[in-house]
Order: C-alpha cells, then sequence, then structure tokens
C-alpha cells in the first residue's frame, strides 16, 4: 500500500478518502466504538458517522479533532489511529479532496462530482423566482 493509504477497519481493504467515512457510537457512556470504514462496511450499530471526504480539509479535520476533547472515551487508542491516519491527507501540499471543496464551492457544486455531472443526490432545484 502507498503512504497515503487508509484501511477499513472492516474489510482490511484501502479506501480512498472519498468513499469512507469515520463512525462511531454516542451513548450515555461516552463516544466509543470509532471506526474508519467503506460507506457500505460501516457498523450498522453507530449513531454517528463523519464523510472523510469532508474531514481532510484543514478547518473540517481540526473541529473534527477538538470536538472530541474532554469527551469520555474508554477506549480512545481507534480514535487516536483514524487522526493519525487521516492527518496525512489534511497535510499534503496537493490534498485532492481539498481540491474538490474548493473546485465544487467555487461551482456551487457538491463535492467530487465534476462541473455538469449528475450529483447522487439528483438534479438540484432551482430557487424560486430565479431567473425572473
Amino acid at each position: 500500500m502507498s503512504e497515503y493509504a487508509l484501511v477499513c477497519d472492516v474489510c482490511a481493504k484501502a479506501v480512498e478518502p472519498r468513499d469512507a467515512v469515520v463512525a462511531w457510537v454516542v451513548d450515555g457512556g461516552g463516544e466509543h466504538d470509532f471506526t474508519l470504514a467503506h460507506v457500505a462496511c460501516a457498523p450498522p450499530g453507530t449513531t454517528e458517522r463523519r464523510e472523510v471526504r469532508l474531514l481532510v480539509g484543514p478547518n473540517a479535520f481540526l473541529a473534527f479533532t477538538t470536538e472530541r476533547f474532554g469527551r469520555p472515551n474508554r477506549d480512545p487508542e481507534p480514535l487516536r489511529a483514524i487522526i493519525w491516519a487521516l492527518a496525512p491527507f489534511v497535510m499534503r501540499h496537493d490534498n485532492p479532496a481539498e481540491m474538490d471543496l474548493l473546485r465544487a464551492a467555487s461551482f456551487g457544486a457538491e463535492p467530487g462530482v465534476k462541473p455538469g455531472a449528475a450529483s447522487a443526490a439528483g438534479p438540484q432545484k432551482k430557487e424560486e423566482g430565479a431567473g425572473k
């Protein structure tokens, strides 16, 4: 695997940031059972999830990590491993996921979807009164 490979905690295969999620459980005992996985492999019992394609932006990465500070976590090792695995993607000077976010923002589109291509969410609704 390459230096910048993410590995799914469930199937142990390489996963691209655009196809991955960080999922975990939040309950009365705090946060636990953090998993980095393909979207399709994410454990079904998780209550929270964040798309990795969004977490690799510097501001989103920092927000995600600082949100975890001070919250009870009986086994912090999986979270530590996920943060260390994501860090190289955030710190890369040529971060393709961040470039997707910037490109999408400039076109008002969904990150990872080329301008003019159909989004996974379907066609965007036009605002009422637009073009009048």
